[in-house]
């Protein structure tokens, strides 16, 4: 094998590695240390309901390595996963390495999202459906995609076991992240938002993942 060939390997096996190799999540022991962790669910979480929010008023701010978040909300749901799609290289990465296309209600049933192509790229979700099983509304309304910033090794574990098709439950803040390079991130604080900015970014501090 020529020496030209082995370099050509090499710098493949390396851009694998960067696109496709383990997602990682830097920052989440040290989020451990201010961010604390509930052990329990509202008893009003639901798949049939949209997600409980409590806005917070003040809205405290943490400082993480060069990162300040401002927690807007408090943020609880249960949903079905409609998609997962890694991130490794982008701007938010080392902050949240998973997106998660969620939906709660009828976007949870599977008779309804049988009719739906779902696809996801880029940070955002995208739906399609030739029979509208549901008002397009009822859509917007019942379905987003969630930038997932894990707030402990525990939720970044669970995070890594999602599969499309589970019924997750999340707790934790939505939050606005702003970086000390001028860098900025806001989250979505309504579920009928829809393009750009209407993902919300989720510092999840508690992840269940079940499968029935």
């Amino acid at each position: 094998m020529s020496r030209k060939v082995v370099v050509l390997v090499v710098l493949l096996a390396v851009a694998w590695y960067l696109w496709s190799g383990p997602i990682s999540a830097p920052l989440a022991e040290d989020l451990a240390q201010v961010v604390d962790a509930p052990l329990s669910f509202d008893h009003q979480v639901s798949i049939e309901r949209a997600p409980l929010q409590n806005n917070l008023s003040p809205r405290p701010v943490i400082q993480v390595d060069d990162y300040r978040f401002t927690l807007m909300a408090d943020f609880q749901l249960e949903a079905r996963v409609l998609g997962r799609k890694d991130y490794r290289r982008d701007g938010g990465a080392r902050l949240s390495p998973i997106d998660l296309a969620l939906g709660w209600g009828a976007m949870a049933r599977p008779e309804i999202i049988e009719h739906f192509d779902i696809r996801q790229r880029g940070r955002f979700y995208f739906w399609r459906t030739e029979t509208f099983p549901i008002p397009r509304q009822e859509i917007i309304a019942s379905s987003a995609n969630m930038h997932m910033i894990p707030a402990n090794l525990d939720s970044f574990d669970a995070l890594r076991q999602v599969r499309s098709g589970d019924t997750v439950r999340l707790r934790g803040y939505l939050v606005n992240v702003d970086r000390d390079d001028g860098w900025r991130w806001r989250t979505s604080m309504t579920r009928t938002d829809t393009g750009d900015g209407a993902c919300e970014i989720v510092l999840v501090t508690l992840a269940e993942v079940m499968r029935f």
